[in-house]
């Protein structure tokens, strides 16, 4: 029996190199795709040169700032990463018996007897088609190849920026024992911090351990993570993984309870989950709204819905989820909305349509206005 192997695929810095094929003036600056400090965003992506200043995804847009004044801040263009996504899916859906999208940016291939399909050499294929994105794409990615997908995700994280590794079969144990525990699925800060308040600290030492005495200090979750440490993890991979949720949200520079703002900023957090829905072509059969407080109590609220892409139908949901969840006179800080539960069902009943083919002509004509040029000169105007 063929040993299994599985193929990781990890977009280097996904949302930057995509601003660098829009705007190539930009390769080889210090850039960031995040949120403005005024309205105290955070940071999405950082360009390798920015994140030598120590700047990395989730910090505050303001405290990048201080770290690296000279960075260069790029408003984020869902739209635009979506289409090069669904490029590079397209491509590598070419090449795998089966394939699985971990993420926009993060894919999983099953090449499990391929070896004489490609060649008889899967490192050597892998370097092409690294070379294919890279030329025919315009992206820039890693790779990691292993028996399974933890292995095999650890390999291409230890192969950033741009190159590949082949972990053998039977060589995981040996590959991950001088690593750093923190390299493993599920061992973020905290768990990373308990680790090593024991003295664990590479994969090596936590796989050397007494199962028991893990299982006993840290739980199943410890048990698992052991696991992975010794090499083991899952070899097949998620055929029809749905993505779990697309989501806009905004914490305002001030907080306030001016119902005009706040219905203004749903307006256009729809219009970008709308467009993001039809570039995926997905349809949403669940709409989610989130609040936080001045005081960081945080209220949600969620419906079923008839599956909808369209953003006149999220945002009357939204505002009515809005209405539910805001149930204090405290002033508010962050709202969110997001969509989930997602179909690729082409037909939908809309109470809000009055026509549905002329509804879905006039939101691809909008959206197909917008990409040309590179922003959002087409909105569409929603009822309050």
């Amino acid at each position: 029996m063929k040993p299994v192997r599985i193929l990781h695929v990890d977009l280097t810095a996904f949302f930057v190199s995509v601003e660098r094929l829009i705007n190539p003036d930009l390769v080889g600056k210090p850039i960031m795709v995040a949120g403005s400090a005024d309205s105290r965003g955070v940071v999405t992506c950082a360009s390798y040169e920015v994140r030598a200043y120590g700047i990395k995804a989730g910090m505050p847009t303001a405290l990048a700032e201080r770290k690296c004044p000279h960075a260069i801040r790029i408003d984020a263009h869902y739209e635009a990463y979506s289409e090069y996504s669904n490029k590079v899916q397209a491509f590598l859906k070419n090449y795998a018996p089966v394939f699985e999208a971990a993420g926009l940016d993060e894919f999983y291939l099953d090449w499990t007897g391929c070896e004489k399909l490609f060649g008889g050499d899967l490192y050597r294929f892998a370097l092409r088609v690294q070379k294919t994105i890279r030329t025919k794409i315009g992206l820039p990615c890693s790779l990691g190849i292993a028996t399974n997908k933890i292995a095999a995700k650890v390999a291409c994280d230890q192969a950033k920026p741009d190159r590949v590794i082949e972990i053998l079969p039977g060589a995981e144990a040996l590959y991950l024992k001088p690593l750093s525990v923190g390299v493993l699925c599920g061992v973020g800060d905290v768990m990373r911090e308990k680790l090593n308040l024991r003295g664990i600290r590479t994969c090596g030492h936590l796989a050397e351990l007494d199962s028991e005495y893990v299982g006993q200090a840290f739980g199943k979750v410890g048990l698992n993570i052991q696991r992975y440490a010794k090499g083991f993890g899952d070899d097949f991979l998620t055929v029809a993984r749905e993505q779990k949720q697309i989501s806009r949200s905004e914490t305002f520079s001030s907080d306030t309870r001016d119902e005009h703002f706040l219905n203004n900023r749903m307006h256009e957090m729809t219009l970008d989950i709308s467009e993001e829905l039809r570039a995926l072509g997905l349809k949403s059969r669940c709409v989610q709204v989130t609040l936080r407080y001045s005081d960081w109590v945080e209220y949600s609220r969620q419906i079923s819905v008839s599956p909808t892409d369209d953003p006149a139908s999220i945002y009357q949901i939204g505002l009515g989820l809005l209405k539910k969840a805001d149930t204090r006179r405290v002033t508010i800080r962050l709202i969110g909305i997001g969509v989930s539960k997602f179909t690729e069902d082409a037909f939908t009943i809309d109470c809000f349509r009055q026509n549905e083919e002329r509804r879905e002509w006039l939101l691809k004509a909008v959206d197909k206005v917008n990409h040309k040029y590179k922003s959002t000169v087409v909105k569409i105007g929603l009822v309050a």
